[in-house]
C-alpha cells in the first residue's frame, strides 16, 4: 500500500473553480514553483477555508510534507478529512493511509471506511488497498473473495500491483480455485509494465514449464530483465538458464531483453 504522491495543479483543476478562486489557487500555484511556499500556503489556506476541496487537500500535502511549515500530522489529518468528506478521492485515499501508518484500530477501521468509499469510486489505489487489508484481515474482516473481487477491479484497470498480487492468488488457489495458466496471464502482464517482481516469476514459470509450455529464452529474457532492475530473487535462475543454455540461445535471449519496452498491459 501507498499513498498517491504530490499536489493537485493548476491546469488539472481549474475547471473546479470560480474565476475569483481560479486566480488565487493559480497565484499560489505559481508561487509554489518558484519556491515561495508560505505565500502559496497562504492563498491555499484561504480557499481551503471557504471550503473548497482541491485546496485543502494541498494544504494538507503541504502540512505532511513539511513544504514550508514544520511537519504536522494533525493538520494533515484535518485538512484531508475535510477534502474527502467531500469526495476528493486522493485525499480519502491518503487519509486512510495516513491512519494505517498510525496503526490504532479505530484508525484503522476509519481508513477501511474512506478505503471502501474512494474504491467504491472507482479509485484503484484504493481498491488495491482495500483489498490488501482484507487479504491480511488488518482492520476488517478476512474476506478472500471479496479481495479477489477488489485485486481484479484493479488488475483490470491495469494496476501492476494488483496484476502481480492476482498472478499469487490464481498461483496458490487464495479465495478461488488454482489456475497456474490464468496466474501466468496476470504476471505476465504485470512483467510487461516493468514490474521486476513479475518479471522474476515468469524467468521460472518458463524455465519450468510451469502454467506454460517451458522455454528456456523466453525465461532467460525475463531473468535478465528482473536482474537490470534489481531483483535479486532472480539471480539464481538466472545462473542456472546462463550455464545451460547455447550460446545462439543465450544470444537471442540478450537480443529479446534488448529490445523489451514496457507498456500500460493488461486494461480491461
Amino acid at each position: 500500500m501507498f499513498r498517491v504522491p504530490g499536489l493537485f495543479v493548476a491546469a488539472v483543476v481549474l475547471v473546479c473553480f470560480t474565476a475569483a478562486a481560479q486566480a488565487d489557487f493559480v497565484e499560489g500555484w505559481r508561487a509554489y514553483q518558484r519556491g515561495d511556499f508560505a505565500t502559496a500556503l497562504e492563498h491555499w489556506t484561504r480557499l481551503a477555508e471557504d471550503g473548497d476541496a482541491v485546496a485543502q487537500y494541498n494544504v494538507g500535502v503541504m502540512y505532511d510534507e513539511g513544504t514550508g511549515v514544520s511537519q504536522n500530522p494533525a493538520k494533515v489529518i484535518t485538512w484531508w478529512n475535510k477534502a474527502a468528506d467531500q469526495g476528493h478521492l486522493t485525499a480519502q485515499h491518503n487519509l486512510a493511509l495516513l491512519l494505517i501508518e498510525r496503526g490504532g484500530s479505530q484508525d484503522i477501521a476509519r481508513a477501511a471506511y474512506w478505503l471502501k468509499r474512494a474504491a467504491a469510486d472507482g479509485f484503484v489505489f484504493s481498491q488495491y488497498s482495500l483489498a490488501k487489508l482484507h487479504a491480511s484481515g488488518l482492520g476488517v474482516e478476512r474476506d478472500d473473495a471479496l479481495a479477489l473481487d477488489l485485486f481484479l477491479k484493479a488488475g483490470n484497470a491495469g494496476f501492476v500491483k494488483a496484476q502481480y498480487n492476482l498472478g499469487k492468488i490464481y498461483r496458490d488457489g487464495i479465495g478461488v480455485a488454482m489456475d497456474l495458466g490464468v496466474s501466468m496471464d496476470w504476471f505476465r502482464k504485470a512483467a510487461e509494465q516493468g514490474y521486476a517482481k513479475a518479471q522474476a516469476k515468469l524467468a521460472v514459470r518458463f524455465a519450468q514449464g510451469s502454467g506454460v509450455e517451458r522455454d528456456v529464452t523466453e525465461a532467460l529474457k525475463w531473468a535478465i530483465l528482473a536482474n537490470q532492475e534489481g531483483e535479486a530473487s532472480v539471480q539464481e535462475t538466472l545462473n542456472d538458464l546462463r550455464e545451460t543454455m547455447s550460446p545462439q540461445q543465450i544470444a537471442e535471449a540478450q537480443s529479446r531483453a534488448k529490445a523489451f519496452r514496457p507498456g500500460a498491459a493488461g486494461r480491461q
